[in-house]
């Protein structure tokens, strides 16, 4: 279904515009009004026959329209009449609406079935659908301001996406603050019809939008929101604050993968695999808008940044946050406590003349000789002449420095109150410029319909690894007629159900030489777990013992959203004290399989640190690619652990799996 008309109507009705100036349909009417909508404005309201100076109508039938599909209806009304107001538009040929309304699916209880039915009713009619409890939605460009939130009627190239309703109100009242314009602004509340990946795609094609920026509650289809958001990247920046990003979804894991691997960490790999620019906090997604609000952020010369201040202290606390960064420093320039405006622009000047010159940070602190407006005037005078290079400021201090600060915001100077925000939104920005090198459009990893895994036994699981071209440590069911048949060394593991961390419970005894030693050490176990070996879903096994190796992890974990969840990292039974591991999307191929590798603490050693042998990386990647074609397979697996893979010098063996269903 288009969305045309939906971002950009030719009129707009609003559905419980009041006579009286404090409701919120009112408040509503009241907004398109003033922001000068560029379109025909009708109020619904059962009674009055004027609101707000506009001849208002009882129902949207008597609506004096011939193109209803480009009309769009705001509803904000009580949650019991919604679904009427809807059946008429659907009579009507009315495709456009916004729910504002509240008590629908978050209430529970009634409120969820009448959401339900608002979604049955868009599915069988083709209804775009914002909302419901929601803000509403702005585009500058229309004069459109279809919420009961304030905002500035100039436009930007900017969008912005929030579900929360009351986060996005807040997100509009800095922007006035900081007198920074925007195209969208679209508040997506419940998402019951129209979500975040129908708007990320509308946006992605509008030509006018330089960079989104959304606020997220929930994504409901994870391949779905790569697929769009890692073609977006390379044309334009997108960046993600999410929300509920809790621990205790892993406390519910079974596997070693499942503990490291939650639902949060999914929700982040997600959006880095797509290119996404990750935020961490509402901080950091204003002070990104600063730093993207300047055409100058894209430029590709050098990426050193260059300090200069009147600040000494202050610029070795700045070098000290570009260092912890792991950005390229240039240089600083002390220009000393009498700094006044003359001495700023001299150096500036010098500065920005250099051609290695691209990033330049200008520190001020307000002191006896300091002029901080004449200041602000030179370095906005000299980003004008100089577009193409990023200059930031950072002015720290209080009420001296209020109206240099203004008339930051007024010309597009990304201005920070203290410099470690500057180097902070710096750093995501040098990140997202090596994304777009990088970034590959994501597709959903094609499945090959196999056998159905349906159990999780363990010999049975060693069977599937070598299915997938992983190789394993020779393994079978102990057997006291074959004692003498072992190939020596060999391990004792007891396994099954009740086993799942075998070293945990003493179930795994190494080094066996000879076959008296397996012998008696099988007596032992037999006596131990008498009673778990009653039943037959716990038995002994033997494995051939491996040496010279290092031990590695590998796993997944299915995400609802995101789909499989990778995992490699340092592996035994230190895996979850150490925590040295990565996370991949399952659409690996070898190259990314190996930078993943090499991202990894224990990578050194594995590559031959201080002159020791080197393993089998190659080998390493390889298991890892082929164990997320196993993953895409198999959508019954919810988790797998290879703990440990051992890596030799050649080549990979899996000692250990777990598969959960």
């Amino acid at each position: 279904m288009s969305l045309k008309y939906f971002f950009n109507p030719q009129a707009v009705a609003v559905i419980g515009a009041s006579t009286k100036p404090k409701k919120l349909g009112r408040q509503i009417l009241d907004n398109i009004i003033k922001n000068n909508f560029r379109g025909q404005i009708f109020p619904i309201n059962l009674k009055a026959s004027r609101v707000a100076g506009l001849t208002a109508y009882q129902d949207l039938a008597q609506l004096p329209l011939k193109k209803w599909s480009a009309l769009l209806v705001v509803i904000a009304i009580p949650a019991k009449f919604v679904l009427a107001e809807l059946q008429k538009c659907v009579s009507l040929g009315i495709k456009n609406i916004i729910i504002i309304t509240a008590g629908f699916k978050e209430d529970g209880g009634i409120g969820k079935k009448m959401e339900e039915e608002i979604v049955k009713l868009a599915k069988q009619h083709q209804l775009n659908i914002l909302g419901p409890n929601c803000l509403g939605l702005i585009n500058t460009w229309q004069g459109l301001n279809a919420t009961f939130a304030r905002a500035d009627t100039e436009t930007g190239n900017s969008a912005l996406l929030s579900q929360s309703g009351a986060i996005g109100a807040a997100a509009l009242d800095w922007l006035k603050i900081k007198d920074f314009n925007f195209g969208y602004f679209i508040s997506l509340g419940n998402q019951a019809v129209i979500n975040e990946n129908q708007v990320l795609a509308y946006l992605g094609k509008d030509p006018r939008i330089d960079l989104i920026a959304a606020y997220l509650e929930e994504i409901k289809d994870g391949q779905k929101f790569m697929e769009i958001v890692s073609r977006l990247a390379r044309h334009k920046p997108v960046a993600i604050l999410k929300s509920g990003l809790s621990s205790a979804g892993s406390k519910l894991a079974q596997s070693h993968t499942g503990s490291l691997a939650g639902s949060a960490a999914a929700v982040r790999v997600g959006a880095e695999r797509a290119g996404a620019i990750w935020l961490e906090n509402l901080e950091e997604l204003f002070n990104l808008l600063l730093l993207f609000r300047k055409e100058s952020w894209h430029n590709t010369g050098r990426q050193e940044l260059y300090i200069i201040t009147n600040a000494g202290g202050v610029a070795v606390l700045t070098a000290d946050a570009i260092s912890r960064q792991n950005l390229p420093f240039g240089s600083s320039q002390d220009l000393l406590g009498d700094a006044d405006a003359q001495r700023y622009q001299l150096a500036l000047e010098k500065a920005l003349k250099k051609k290695k010159v691209n990033n330049l940070l200008v520190l001020l602190t307000p002191q006896t000789s300091t002029e901080p407006l004449k200041t602000a005037q030179t370095i906005i005078t000299l980003a004008q002449k100089y577009p193409h290079k990023l200059i930031m400021a950072s002015f720290v201090g209080g009420q001296e420095l209020k109206s240099a600060r203004a008339l930051f915001a007024k010309h597009n100077i990304p201005s920070f109150d203290y410099p470690g925000e500057a180097i902070r939104s710096f750093k995501k920005l040098i990140d997202y410029k090596t994304v777009l090198k990088e970034v590959q459009p994501y597709h959903r990893p094609l499945m090959e319909i196999g056998n159905k895994i349906t159990s999780g036994d363990y010999l049975d699981s060693f069977k599937l690894l070598k299915q997938y071209q992983i190789p394993i440590l020779k393994i079978q069911r102990f057997s006291s007629s074959a004692l003498k048949k072992y190939h020596y060394p060999v391990v004792l593991k007891i396994t099954g159900p009740d086993f799942s961390h075998k070293t945990d419970s003493g179930g795994v005894v190494v080094n066996l030489q000879t076959a008296k030693e397996l012998r008696l050490a099988v007596q032992r176990f037999e006596k131990k777990y008498r009673s778990y070996l009653k039943p037959s879903r716990n038995y002994l096994v033997v494995q051939e013992q491996a040496a010279k190796f290092q031990e590695i992890i590998l796993g997944f974990k299915r995400d609802q959203a995101f789909g499989p969840l990778m995992m490699v990292g340092q592996g035994g039974i230190y895996t979850e004290v150490f925590k040295d591991f990565q996370l991949a999307i399952s659409d690996l191929d070898q190259a990314r399989a190996l930078k993943l590798i090499r991202s990894l603490k224990i990578y050194p050693i594995l590559n031959g640190a201080r002159g020791q042998k080197k393993y089998d990386i190659s080998a390493l990647a390889k298991a890892l690619v082929n164990l997320a074609r196993l993953a895409n397979d198999h959508p019954e697996i919810l988790e797998l652990d290879i703990n440990p893979l051992f890596v030799f010098e050649h080549g990979v063996r899996a000692g250990d799996v777990r598969v959960i269903l």
